[in-house]
């Protein structure tokens, strides 16, 4: 393998290389640079309890339940006592905490109707405190007669029912890595149900819910091991790139050669004759007794050309020594009689303007 073939090989694992660094600086600006530090973790928590009130009863022999108790049947439930406790905490804790709240109270028929309570029936029917922590009761006699009312002025008939308590509590507080201003909502689902395997019954859930944020940190820390793979890909680019360029360098100093070709004004001197012109290499070896005729213009030999029906050949001569012109020689064998024309950039461009398609003038032909 010579040496051109070498660098050529280099030349595209380079180019792979470079490509596969911009890739690599790419990738690693995709990583994140900085990972966010909290300053301030805080926690809303909303408790729910129970004590549902029974009737006397055989199944359990005593007249409460507690949460994890038993199941709640509908039939021996009087009424179900509900408590709600809210707790807030930070790290570092608050100096000051405000704290807005109100209870919203929805009886629904899943899937059939909705009906929000107001103010009143929440303090008639649940006997709703208008507290934090508040307490509210759910006499299943009332809820079962509201809920037959409401079926009967839409026509429908629910065997299942769910008391919805939604309280929307605001609190601002200020701690001393800033304020933390958000709503908690804490929604119980108090679920009266009917089920062929347990019969009718009530759920009550979930009692225990939370809700946790954090103040990240503004500042920007950086992760070291990011840092050091995007300057690794930065060394790997610029060294990927500066060996694609030298061996780009040492490919065209040392690619094989090609013919010259014509410069550009000769091209458009023949460019008429063009159709008629075959390139050869180098002139053929002519016999002792050929016959040369040189004409005076490029084209008293296209004339000569057309007449005879062959084409004009065409090689070059490089100027020895190499500052002078270089000789374009033109000719047309038949049989012992070569006509040739020779000429340099010069010459050609001197004798070379004259319209195409012209009728040629005969020059006069001179033998050696």
């Amino acid at each position: 393998m010579n040496k051109a073939a070498v660098v050529r090989v280099l030349l595209i694992l380079f180019g792979a290389l470079t490509a596969t660094s911009i890739f690599s600086v790419y990738y690693t600006h995709q990583l994140p640079a900085a990972e966010p530090v909290a300053l301030c973790t805080y926690q809303h928590s909303g408790t729910y309890n129970y004590i549902a009130q029974l009737s006397p009863n055989i199944i359990y022999n005593k007249t409460t339940l507690t949460p994890g108790e038993g199941t709640l049947y509908t039939a021996i439930v009087n009424r179900i006592d509900i408590t709600f406790a809210y707790t807030f905490a930070s790290s570092p804790p608050p100096t000051t905490v405000i704290t807005e709240h109100h209870v919203e109270v929805e009886l629904e028929s899943p899937g059939r109707w909705k009906k929000p309570l107001a103010t009143a029936e929440d303090q008639e029917i649940l006997q709703l405190t208008d507290v934090l922590n508040f307490t509210l009761r759910i006499e299943t006699t009332k809820i079962k007669t509201l809920v037959d009312k409401i079926d009967e002025e839409t026509g429908t008939r629910s065997t299942t029912y769910n008391v919805n308590v939604k309280p929307n509590i605001h609190i601002k507080a200020e701690t001393s890595e800033g304020v933390i201003d958000e709503t908690f909502t804490p929604t119980l689902t108090i679920a009266f149900k009917t089920d062929p395997t347990v019969g009718n019954y009530i759920t009550i859930e979930p009692l225990q819910q939370t809700k946790e944020g954090k103040i990240q940190e503004t500042k920007a820390t950086y992760l070291p091991y990011v840092l050091i793979l995007q300057y690794a890909s930065y060394i790997f680019l610029a060294a990927s790139i500066s060996a694609t360029a030298f061996t780009t360098i040492r490919y065209l100093k040392l690619r094989p050669g090609f013919p010259p070709k014509a410069e550009g004004p000769i091209e458009k001197i023949i460019e008429p004759y063009k159709d008629i012109i075959a390139e050869t290499a180098e002139e053929p070896l002519f016999k002792p007794d050929m016959t040369t005729i040189r004409v005076a213009t490029m084209e008293d030999l296209a004339r000569i050309s057309e007449a005879l029906a062959k084409p004009i050949l065409r090689t070059s001569k490089l100027p020895i020594p190499p500052n002078k012109e270089t000789t374009h020689i033109f000719y047309i064998i038949d049989n012992n009689t070569k006509y040739q024309y020779a000429s340099s950039l010069q010459t050609l461009e001197s004798k070379g303007n004259r319209k195409a398609g012209r009728i040629f003038k005969w020059k006069g032909l001179k033998r050696s």
